[in-house]
């Protein structure tokens, strides 16, 4: 009997060990598509950033690239920092930039060609999203990609604004 309560408890163990794992974001710097630097310090300066795992070879990544098109514009004036972390290998960097700009991304694309980005925030499947708060916090994290999960991100970006003021409006 033991041994079988053990069996469904540690799962949930597991579960919240993992996410108490992620609730400070790990620090990165890395090289965007035009050889400029990118970190992460720099992006929570400026706003509260949402970041997706990507490769060319992944067709929901794209998908999931592509649904949030529409929203680029209302995130950008709310100060979110849209970026896509390319997964490709060092032999296709050459090629993400071109394919960035056939997608007409208007995201900061930056390039993880050793991976090391996938294993600090521990991405088990692609395409993964997090959004970051300017506390450094990950307050969303998203696994996979089906038509209207971009509907989730964008109702966690909204919310996450509405929350703000409210917090600025009680401070003072």
């Amino acid at each position: 009997m033991k041994k079988l309560i053990f069996i469904f408890i540690l799962p949930l163990i597991m579960l919240w060990a993992q996410e108490g794992e992620f609730s400070d974001a790990p620090d990165f710097t890395l090289e965007d598509i035009d050889g400029n630097t990118v970190c992460l310090d720099s992006l929570l300066a400026k706003g509260p950033v949402f970041m997706s795992f990507w490769a060319m070879w992944c067709k929901m990544c794209i998908k999931e690239l592509d649904a949030l098109k529409p929203y680029y514009d209302e995130f950008d004036s709310l100060g979110i920092n849209l970026l896509a972390i390319s997964q490709d290998k060092t032999r296709a960097v050459p090629k993400v930039k071109p394919f960035a700009r056939s997608h007409k991304w208007r995201y900061i694309v930056v390039l993880d060609p050793e991976n090391n980005m996938r294993e600090l925030y521990d991405v088990q499947a692609m395409p993964t999203s997090f959004i970051i708060d300017q506390n450094k916090k990950i307050v969303f994290t998203h696994q996979g990609y089906k038509p209207g999960d971009e509907k989730k991100v964008v109702a966690k970006i909204r919310e996450l604004f509405k929350k703000e003021p409210e917090n600025e409006s009680k401070e003072k």
